[in-house]
């Protein structure tokens, strides 16, 4: 495996519309729940743990405050990449918007 990467349902649905054969590291159960295929590519599926709700509700009560609320299962993503020292994989701009407003640790790649 190797990968340190968590991809979040938009990029596993681009690598699949590009007809790779890529394998996907990690995924969120998140991920599979929203886009079922994302499990014949996924190494490993991670559940989230306490502190990632955590991490989340801290993220989402800010970004409420400052008129930005995000999606709660891309604040869950999210907060698994930075929990697990992660890159987040993603084509989603949601994420760029946490880490310019609250999540500074939080690492973002593309494909």
């Amino acid at each position: 495996m190797g990968e340190n990467k968590i991809y979040d349902t938009s990029a596993v649905i681009e690598v699949i519309k590009r007809g790779t054969r890529q394998r996907i590291a990690f995924i969120s159960v998140l991920t599979a729940v929203e886009y079922p295929p994302a499990l014949h590519y996924a190494e490993v599926v991670l559940y989230p743990m306490k502190k990632d709700y955590a991490l989340a509700i801290a993220w989402q009560t800010e970004l409420r405050i400052r008129g930005v609320p995000l999606p709660a299962t891309d604040l869950i993503i999210a907060a698994q990449a930075v929990n697990n020292d992660m890159i987040l994989v993603t084509m989603d701009k949601h994420f760029k918007i946490l880490r310019d407003v609250v999540a500074k640790d939080l690492k973002l790649g593309t494909l």
